[in-house]
């Protein structure tokens, strides 16, 4: 099947689509009529499809029917900056747990992040049982036990732990894990991405998130944690979330240093 195919009643051959595409893989013909200049350079993005105001193209990659309109009560700068600048990183979480509908909505959101290349080659593992999340603590307390001599600073979080104190994921009911593809060197940064966008879809939600570098690190260099919540070969550990329904709820936004800017 082409990767191409436009419907010349509709297409005002006005370039658009070529504009948007970001590796160049549409060249217009003789009549100006968008055609493939390189099938092979195509990463599916969608761009040519989602830009052209006319609905004249297809891109056999990207099915038409795949693609949703764009919401009509698009937020403003206002709505979005105070939901950015208002969100925490919650440390205390009811004894709650999260429906799971409510869980899927947020990684489908997340899904939508940016990737290097197009590639979505982010995947996740989600606690869906708080037991399964504590359990998992314990595996992060003893990964630190058997390393404090290397890093001291282990030393209280496996006190409190052993008192009965979780100060490694704070009492969250759920953890989200990001993985990547061990093969690609963009795992990290799309990692990074996709969990803020599901951090700030959380807040949206009503719902506290916290990033969970101690379970990240852990999980990273203890194959064996690692397995036990089924990662699989070929993956990377690339971020970690710690998530819940707020215990507290803020009141104030604390301010911020200034921004630290070059301006050329």
């Amino acid at each position: 099947m082409e990767l191409i195919t436009v419907d010349k009643e509709m297409c005002r051959r006005d370039g658009i689509c070529m504009a948007a595409c970001p590796t160049g893989c549409i060249k217009a013909d003789d009549e100006g009529y968008p055609i493939p200049a390189n099938e092979a350079a195509c990463i599916g993005c969608g761009h040519c499809v989602a830009i052209c105001p006319h609905g004249a193209l297809e891109n056999s990659r990207v099915p038409m029917a795949g693609f949703t309109p764009p919401s009509r009560e698009r937020a403003d700068l206002p709505a979005v900056a105070g939901l950015m600048k208002f969100r925490r990183s919650v440390r205390t979480f009811k004894d709650q747990a999260v429906p799971r509908e409510t869980l899927a909505e947020l990684l489908d959101i997340a899904r939508f992040a940016p990737t290097a290349v197009n590639t979505q080659q982010i995947s996740y593992i989600v606690t869906l049982d708080p037991d399964k999340t504590r359990g998992l603590v314990d595996g992060v307390a003893e990964w630190m036990r058997a390393n404090i001599s290397k890093r001291p600073y282990f030393t209280r979080f496996v006190e409190e732990w052993d008192r009965g104190q979780d100060r490694i994921l704070r009492g969250a009911p759920h953890v989200v894990v990001a993985l990547g593809d061990a093969s690609n060197d963009w795992g990290l940064t799309d990692a990074a991405i996709a969990l803020s966008y599901l951090e700030l879809a959380a807040a949206a939600h009503g719902l506290g998130v916290c990033w969970a570098g101690l379970l990240q690190r852990a999980l990273a260099n203890n194959p064996e944690l690692a397995a036990s919540i089924g990662v699989p070969a070929g993956k990377s550990i690339c971020g970690a979330l710690m998530l819940g329904v707020p215990k507290y709820k803020y009141s104030l936004v604390p301010p911020r240093n200034p921004a630290k800017v070059s301006w050329l």
